[in-house]
């Protein structure tokens, strides 16, 4: 059973196979940049396991533009990215990290992020109109979350901003609880799941 995407068109949904809880990531795929985008290292910016670094996340919070009313927001592409610390990862169109939380599950996806966890971590929704930048779309899909929106996964996983993430490129979400990294193009976790200093 197919999953419905909204106003998502099936031409998407017929090149991969789909389980009832994911299906393919509803973006058209377009030209890649000559170079994958250079994600920070946060140097500086103190990098907190607790996730309760204050100040900038207002501002982060203006820059997801147009959010869900339950705080999950629409990118307008997902992209590779490349950071000094972790190599590869996947940013959204602003180039802000995208991340993985240990408590999902990716066979089968699902989010276990929800209520205060939304805060701080918004997911990322699908839309029609997501362009993908040098990721394999084969690697990207969407999972229904409690909520009914669809919430974009890489090999998986589903996917989420941090909002103390206040620069694109930053990585202060890694390791944030112990179950909060950077998420890698395959959606494994990236750099291994390292910490970043």
């Amino acid at each position: 059973m197919r999953i419905k995407l909204g106003l998502l068109t099936l031409s998407a949904v017929a090149l991969t196979a789909c389980s009832a809880a994911q299906a393919p990531a509803p973006a058209a795929v377009a030209p890649a940049p000559a170079q994958a985008p250079q994600a920070q290292s946060d140097q500086g910016q103190g990098t907190s396991s607790s996730g309760d670094n204050s100040g900038g996340g207002s501002q982060a919070a203006a820059s997801l533009g147009q959010r869900s009313s339950e705080g999950g927001y629409w990118p307008a592409s997902l992209q590779l990215g490349q950071n000094n610390s972790l190599g590869k990862v996947v940013l959204d169109g602003q180039g802000f990290t995208l991340y993985r939380f240990d408590k999902d599950t990716a066979h089968p996806s699902a989010s276990n992020c929800t209520g205060s966890c939304l805060a701080k971590w918004p997911p990322v929704l699908t839309n029609n109109k997501i362009q993908i930048q040098n990721l394999d779309p084969s690697a990207l899909g969407a999972v229904t979350r409690p909520d009914g929106t669809q919430q974009v996964t890489v090999g998986g996983w589903p996917v989420y901003r941090y909002i103390n993430d206040v620069v694109p490129g930053q990585v202060t979400g890694q390791g944030v609880g112990g179950t909060w990294f950077a998420i890698a193009p395959d959606g494994s976790k990236a750099g291994g799941g390292k910490s970043v200093k």
